[in-house]
């Protein structure tokens, strides 16, 4: 009888292990799902926080600092697929601004224009949502180099590409509407 009761004790304590086991188990994932949750609501903040730096970065008055914003932006863009579109509307609208006017007599393109225009064109496109195309309509580009870029939709009707080098560019007709 004393046996029996031992058996039935030791069951009992291993049928309770075995349940604490379960429901902390059970309580381990819920935690490490919130902590997750956690972790990815912080990185969006971060991003958005980066984000917003470098956006302002483009409105400053030292050129050294517009390159900042820019490269920022470019990280972003291949840190969160999700903003690549957004940025690249950022970066197109910001070279549409700044490069309608042709540069001074004898120089190049400025260093910041030049730099989103290289970042614009060396982005993966195929992180581009459906609707975004380059668009270099009637902007003032030469001398500008383009290495294996992907241009094959892009907007350049009217564009001045004098002495610009394409080396390697996938270019075709039905960007030049």
């Amino acid at each position: 009888m004393a046996r029996r009761i031992e058996l039935v004790s030791i069951l009992l304590a291993s049928l309770a292990a075995v349940a604490a086991l379960w429901y902390s188990n059970v309580q381990m994932r819920q935690a490490n799902d919130q902590a997750r949750q956690e972790r990815a609501l912080v990185k969006k903040g971060q991003i958005t926080d980066r984000y917003t730096a470098a956006v302002g970065n483009l409105g400053a008055d030292r050129t050294d600092v517009r390159l900042g914003g820019i490269y920022a932006l470019q990280r972003i863009m291949q840190d969160s697929p999700r903003d690549h579109p957004t940025i690249a509307n950022v970066l197109g609208a910001y070279v549409r601004t700044h490069a309608a006017k042709p540069p001074t007599k004898g120089q190049d393109i400025p260093a910041d224009v030049d730099a989103a225009v290289t970042v614009l064109a060396t982005r993966d496109a195929t992180r581009d949502s459906e609707d975004f195309r380059l668009d270099f309509r009637s902007l003032r580009l030469p001398g500008v180099e383009f290495v294996s870029a992907d241009l094959t939709s892009a907007r350049v009707h009217r564009a001045d590409l004098t002495g610009a080098y394409l080396y390697g560019c996938g270019l075709d007709q039905r960007g030049n509407d």
